[in-house]
């Protein structure tokens, strides 16, 4: 592997690790009972970092390895 390569690799990981997260923190607020409606604040922002990391970090990793 080249040095691009590995560097690709732990950009991928770190961002497939930051998607994950994104993911549990969104299953959690799902799961938590809240009797507060209209507290949506952020929701957008961990959509968007679930889904680019997600995606970003696959495409990083599958051109990363051989």
């Amino acid at each position: 592997m080249t040095p691009f390569d590995i560097i690709l690799l732990i950009v991928g990981l770190a961002l497939l690790i930051l998607g994950a997260v994104s993911g549990i923190a969104l299953f959690a607020r799902a799961v938590k009972l809240s009797d507060k409606f209209g507290d949506e604040t952020n929701i957008g922002t961990l959509w968007g970092l679930f889904f680019l990391g997600l995606a970003a970090g696959l495409l990083m990793i599958w051109i990363a390895l051989p």
